[in-house]
């Protein structure tokens, strides 16, 4: 185990096939570097009849100007976690599909970072703020307050991006840790993305760990 004052906490759905197929699939990756990553129960559109802590409004990008209930599960299963930040001391937090790239840095002059890229359909690898990040409680209690005191008009990765400084980072070129891995276009949120080719909804009726041959 590795010496470090941060937790790493992984949002995943714990009943969810395609979400546990990946969550297998990249643990091996932070178990290698001795890295303890502790499970957090994703809210799913069904948990959403028992959250109001956020009030979504109309959406200031994007194609729809309408908040889905899959893009709302999203966000509270993020800004869970800050909270718990705020509570509990400094987090990074990943996604079910964030591999382990290379060991992370060391934060301890950070107060946070982006640490997550994925690989576009032309192999260019660009930042995903949501996949994998690192804050500290006074980023945390702002990324909180920003979302509560007025209606949320983007997305969790929108809202991290304008709080966690996107364009300077993105200029250091300093998130290659992490990867956001995509397996056979499979996936567990509604975006309409042209580049997927099965758009997952909140529970799939059909067994896709089988398919992928895991246990």
């Amino acid at each position: 185990m590795t010496n470090q004052n941060y937790k790493v906490a992984m949002i995943q759905i714990k009943d969810h096939p395609v979400s546990q197929m990946y969550m297998r699939t990249v643990m091996p990756s932070w178990n290698t570097h001795g890295i303890k990553v502790i499970l957090h129960d994703a809210t799913t559109p069904k948990d959403l009849a028992y959250r109001n802590t956020l009030n979504f409004g109309k959406k200031t990008c994007g194609r729809t100007k309408s908040f889905t209930a899959t893009e709302k599960a999203v966000w509270y299963s993020h800004f869970d976690l800050w909270c718990q930040c705020i509570k509990k001391g400094p987090l990074v937090i990943i996604e079910h599909d964030s591999m382990l790239s290379k060991p992370l840095p060391n934060f301890d002059k950070e107060g946070y970072k982006i640490l997550s890229y994925m690989k576009t359909p032309d192999n260019i690898s660009v930042m995903s703020p949501g996949s994998g990040y690192y804050i500290t409680p006074p980023i945390a209690e702002r990324l909180v307050a920003r979302a509560v005191y007025q209606p949320v008009d983007r997305n969790s990765d929108g809202h991290l991006m304008s709080i966690l400084n996107y364009e300077r980072q993105d200029k250091m070129k300093d998130f290659f840790y992490v990867e956001q891995i995509i397996i056979d276009g499979l996936n567990t949120i509604d975006h309409k993305s042209p580049h997927r080719t099965f758009i997952g909804q909140d529970y799939e009726d059909i067994d896709i760990s089988s398919v992928h041959r895991q246990a």
